[in-house]
C-alpha cells in the first residue's frame, strides 16, 4: 500500500482587474501544481505569448 495521495483538484475564478467588459476564466488546478505551474495555466487559458506582465492577488 502506497501512501501517495492523488492531489486534489482546486476550482479558481481568475479575473482581470480595471477591463469592461470583465475577462474571466475558470480554471481547475491541482494542488501539487506550482507557480510556474500556474504561470503556463494562465498564459494558455488567457491566449497569452507570455509577454504581459501580471502579478497574483489571493483573496
Amino acid at each position: 500500500m502506497s501512501n501517495y495521495s492523488e492531489p486534489v483538484i482546486y476550482q479558481l475564478k481568475v479575473v482581470l482587474l480595471g477591463i469592461s467588459p470583465m475577462i474571466w476564466r475558470r480554471l481547475l488546478v491541482k494542488s501539487d501544481s506550482t507557480i510556474e505551474d500556474l504561470h503556463y495555466i494562465l498564459q494558455i487559458a488567457m491566449g497569452w505569448e507570455d509577454i504581459h506582465l501580471h502579478y497574483f492577488t489571493i483573496h
